[in-house]
């Protein structure tokens, strides 16, 4: 009987907990792209080197000890959407640093000067050989592709570059490269049209 009346008062005590909001049995609701933007204040690249949403969040006051005058280091929100799942072909002067930070994981396809690339997965799985961060030196091609995900149509990571990122170090591909970089990369080719890179 005490037993019972034990088990009443636990039941009764999760449910009251639940009505006022204290405890939830139910998921979370879904946080869609425009979520994200709303909240974390993002907007449009005004750029084509990197479609898709963003927001500076950090820029280095040190200057690097360069020709050009450039911050030791920035750091941005950079959201894509399924209307921009793919960030194509670039390279800078910079290295860059990708963050992940939520949604749907990013592909990246890094083609290095020595000849050999790689495609590395920015997310949250690392017991299945994702990375939350990748470093990529300077003078790498890289393109990117949002991954197919089934609960998010966007990805959200950072982006960290040092030297400073800056409209002058980034370089978009050109034809002719392209073509270089196919016939440099053979073994990348077929993936990278899969992803929508080549």
């Amino acid at each position: 009987m005490i037993t019972k009346l034990i088990f009443y008062w636990v039941i009764a005590g999760v449910t009251a907990m639940t009505i006022a909001g204290c405890s939830s049995l139910t998921t979370q609701p879904y946080l869609s792209a425009e979520h994200v933007i709303q909240g974390l204040d993002l907007e449009p690249m005004s750029d084509d080197a990197c479609p898709g949403f963003y927001r500076p969040t950090y820029q280095s006051n040190l200057k690097a000890e360069m020709e050009k005058d450039r911050a030791a280091s920035s750091l941005i929100y950079y959201l894509m959407t399924r209307e921009v799942p793919v960030d194509p072909w670039h390279i800078l002067t910079s290295d860059e640093i990708l963050l992940y930070h939520a949604g749907a994981p990013m592909i990246q396809m890094l083609l290095y000067p020595d000849g050999t690339w790689e495609e590395v997965v920015l997310g949250p799985k690392v017991d299945q050989g994702q990375v939350m961060q990748k470093v990529i030196p300077a003078g790498t091609w890289m393109g990117f592709a949002k991954k197919e995900d089934p609960e998010y149509d966007w990805g959200l990571y950072g982006v960290m570059v040092v030297p400073a990122w800056h409209m002058d170090d980034i370089r978009m591909i050109r034809d002719e490269e392209l073509e270089n970089l196919k016939q440099k990369y053979p073994s990348a080719l077929e993936r990278g049209r899969e992803l929508g890179l080549f």
